[in-house]
């Protein structure tokens, strides 16, 4: 995977009299995962959205393409499961439906392939979009909230093979969550976004160099992290 870094310069997005981000610039490594965190309004979402050239009010805030996984699935209603990810592939590449069932089977969804998005779960859904955003074939991957809704057992495997799966393709990711627990399992690198006079800012930036096999719930570097995000969250 090509070396891609994210660059956001001078960024300015406005919803009528709402201002979510002003001259805001960010600078993301390649080859990294780093997580953006933050209250509710914050402009997470927002940043994404703009990043990926969704929105009028900022277009051409990045030209690097890109993978989108969104926070509802967005699956096509007329294909099947399996379809639903094979058609983010080439046209021509032969193997392309046996890749998207086998992306289906590592979501565990194996059984579902066949299924219409009526006659998935939500959960279900979500982990289409979520195996077709992590088989498009982009050096950037941008993820909002891809693991919410689903049970808590299901989500630690899931997070589980997402670093696997990062591992092997390295690329450039932006991950938006609300699990502090999630960005410390994952990310290189976690932002937490607030709201500030002029739009969102960067309150907190730090650098997770703990390796990611050892990171879990009772390592004290690991609690007195989350711990220290958890205080700064709620006190915005």
């Amino acid at each position: 995977m090509e070396n891609k870094a994210l660059v956001i310069e001078n960024l300015n997005v406005r919803f009528g009299e709402q201002t979510v981000f002003e001259n805001f610039s960010l600078a993301i490594e390649p080859n990294t995962i780093t997580c953006i965190l933050g209250p509710s309004g914050s402009g997470k979402t927002t940043l994404l959205k703009a990043l990926a050239g969704l929105l009028p009010e900022a277009l051409n805030a990045t030209e690097t393409p890109c993978s989108y996984i969104f926070q509802e699935p967005r699956l096509i209603p007329s294909m099947t499961a399996l379809d639903n990810v094979a058609v983010v592939l080439s046209e021509k590449m032969k193997e392309a439906r046996p890749i998207a069932a086998r992306y289906l089977a590592d979501m565990e969804l194996a059984d579902a392939a066949n299924k219409y998005p009526y006659e998935l779960s939500g959960g279900m859904a979500q982990r289409v979009a979520i195996a077709r955003g992590l088989i498009y074939d982009a050096p950037v991957l941008l993820m909002d909230e891809p693991f919410k809704g689903l049970d808590l057992a299901l989500q630690e495997r899931l997070v589980k093979y997402f670093i696997k799966y990062w591992e092997k393709s390295r690329k450039t990711c932006l991950f938006v969550t609300h699990s502090i627990l999630d960005a410390l399992l994952v990310a290189d690198r976690v932002i937490v976004l607030g709201k500030g006079e002029h739009g969102a800012e960067i309150v907190y930036d730090k650098r997770i160099d703990l390796p990611r096999d050892s990171r879990a719930l009772g390592v004290s570097a690991v609690d007195a992290i989350r711990s220290e995000i958890h205080d700064l969250i709620v006190s915005l």
